[in-house]
């Protein structure tokens, strides 16, 4: 990890210490745990100036016992593994009694699937499968469900959305957006995708609308 980047993240760090319930050296050491959690204690004692890592470890173990690190995962490049497609899929009621009555049968649904199924939502589809990442139950100036999900194509997951909530809830308003690339993933900015975005205003300058943003959805800013 190079000089600029450490002198960030321990900035980040120092502000997080005034405005959250961890102190910056916690903040700096969940920072880095975030960025790559393979990262050994070893290399956070280097990177926090710590004369070796038992100090970095008393650091994780309470923070684990205080449920701030709840678990340690990975992130993986869904492309490679088949998955090319992130979605987004909000569905939106016109009323709160409507929300609640389409949240009953999602509980139950959802309970069913887990009970027969197990807990990974997979749903196969005609040329691929679709399989669920998040669903989200929004109150407040409006009542929806976003569900954020994974698809071997657009294709796949235009037809999960039209399947599994158009034909099903059609007094429901639902919107598939696919996502083409991010420019803030995971609380870090992407600087990949964002010195390819500004490659591509300077050299497309002021074209015709409809033409730029075509050609912005086909970029490959993905991972």
């Amino acid at each position: 990890m190079n000089d600029i980047k450490t002198d960030r993240i321990k900035k980040i760090a120092r502000l997080l210490d005034d405005f959250s319930n961890l102190d910056a050296t916690d903040a700096h050491i969940l920072m880095l745990l975030m960025e790559n959690s393979k990262i050994t204690k070893t290399n956070l004692a280097k990177v926090l100036g710590f004369n070796d890592g038992n100090s970095v470890a008393y650091h994780t173990r309470t923070m684990e016992k205080e449920g701030i690190i709840s678990k340690y995962s990975i992130v993986p490049n869904w492309k490679r593994v088949g998955l090319p497609t992130e979605f987004i899929i909000l569905a939106e009621a016109k009323d709160e009694e409507q929300l609640l009555e389409i949240e009953k049968i999602h509980v139950m649904m959802a309970d069913e699937y887990s009970s027969k199924q197990g807990d990974v939502v997979l749903t196969p589809m005609i040329s691929g499968c679709v399989i669920l990442q998040n669903v989200y139950h929004c109150f407040g100036d409006k009542t929806m469900a976003v569900i954020v999900g994974r698809a071997t194509s657009d294709q796949d997951a235009a037809v999960y959305c039209k399947n599994y909530l158009v034909n099903r809830y059609p007094n429901i308003k639902v919107s598939l957006l696919i996502n083409k690339y991010k420019t803030i993933s995971d609380f870090f900015i992407d600087k990949h995708a964002l010195g390819k975005l500004k490659e591509f205003f300077q050299l497309t300058g002021t074209g015709k609308s409809a033409e730029t943003l075509e050609t912005l959805q086909n970029l490959p800013l993905g991972d």
